[in-house]
């Protein structure tokens, strides 16, 4: 950043509606000399028009799915094609949605960017999502549409057995949205996007961070919304497949061994510079492009599994809270494996139990 940017910046963060006349007075320059200066910024997502709003260092926002949740829970093993009697509770759900409130959680700054429906879904999950401490000012209400849904069965030990998606909604999720907003975007470190957004959407959220140099992080929430990614992935600086979605990112088929090496290897020529294979109870396979130590194998956390629900979110976060604390991407994993552990051990999509306290806790006794 150039000195007279930076005089600008300071004048601006005192006052937020000094005029241009005013800051080409104070720093003896021409007025439209500073207009350019500020048209730059501007562009740049440093500063978001007038009043001159400045981006934060340590700023998170998270683009994409927030649902209203329903998990059910089997009490005993289930029978497929038979009645099974289950506890099913209602949740705010999403993956970006669980994302940013666990990034609330341990005290970051994060806004989420969605759409819901014009309907009571809608408002109860902004509105709690915003009670724990998210900004959901980004969030749009569409006229006529329905807020999507996610509805689990979870077997009795609290594995996944099925789960359906409603989420026609976030189809309305345009590039042009992402286009109205670029500013809010670009004013934040860290963008965290998930496949719920159509592939159109994707592809230019990821051209657009690679041409502003933009840390972006991608959850590719399945298999199937995996195939909405761009061939090119450059301006992905990291991603966070389950083995089943690294399968569909390397273009190959699974194998009863898994060669976790070879599939990194085919992500990281699409384009990502980190990739984070989450692989259950072998913990977390983390390979960097530039990795001359090679990659490595994470042993999770012993946990007594409630259920894992969440926990894939709580790993992003994790990792997203390390690097929006400076931290390099090997001490991050560890952090969202620290996030992934207690969120196993509650029943709760985003657990009540996460915060900077309890997860540096959480890593020192580990």
């Amino acid at each position: 950043m150039m000195d007279r940017e930076r005089q600008i910046l300071e004048l601006i963060r005192h006052n937020p509606f000094i005029s241009q006349n005013e800051i080409a007075a104070d720093i003896g320059i021409s007025r439209s000399a500073v207009a350019g200066y500020i048209a730059s910024l501007t562009k740049r997502g440093i500063i978001r028009g007038r009043a001159y709003v400045t981006a934060e260092d340590n700023t998170a926002l998270c683009i994409g799915g927030a649902n209203l949740d329903s998990k059910a829970t089997a009490k005993q093993r289930i029978r497929p094609g038979s009645s099974n009697p289950a506890n099913v509770k209602e949740s705010c759900g999403g993956v970006s949605r669980n994302i940013a409130e666990n990034l609330a959680h341990l005290g970051c700054s994060v806004s989420l960017m969605t759409v819901v429906g014009d309907d009571q879904a809608g408002q109860w999950v902004l509105k709690e999502t915003a009670k724990a401490g998210v900004n959901t000012g980004l969030a749009l209400t569409l006229p006529g549409e329905k807020t999507g849904t996610y509805t689990a069965l979870l077997d009795v030990d609290g594995e996944m057995f099925v789960a359906y998606a409603d989420m026609d909604v976030y189809e309305r999720f345009s590039p042009q949205l992402l286009r109205e907003k670029w500013p809010h975007i670009a004013a934040s470190k860290l963008v965290i996007a998930d496949t719920n957004l159509p592939a159109d959407t994707l592809s230019e959220l990821i051209g657009r961070c690679r041409e502003s140099s933009l840390t972006l992080f991608i959850d590719p929430v399945s298999s199937e919304k995996a195939k909405k990614l761009p061939a090119d992935l450059q301006g992905v600086t990291a991603i966070f497949p389950n083995l089943e979605e690294a399968v569909q990112l390397a273009d190959g088929s699974a194998a009863d061994k898994p060669d976790y090496a070879k599939l990194a290897r085919a992500i990281h020529e699409r384009g990502v510079t980190h990739v984070f294979i989450t692989a259950g109870e072998q913990g977390v396979y983390y390979s960097e492009t530039a990795d001359e130590d090679g990659p490595s194998l994470f042993s999770p956390i012993p946990t007594k599994v409630v259920e894992v629900t969440g926990a894939g979110d709580a790993f992003v976060a994790g990792v997203a809270y390390g690097i929006l604390h400076n931290h390099s991407y090997k001490e991050a994993c560890r952090l969202g494996l620290a996030a992934s552990h207690l969120t196993l051990q509650t029943a709760e999509s985003v657990s009540a139990q996460l915060n900077e306290h309890t997860l540096q806790l959480t890593l020192k006794e580990s």
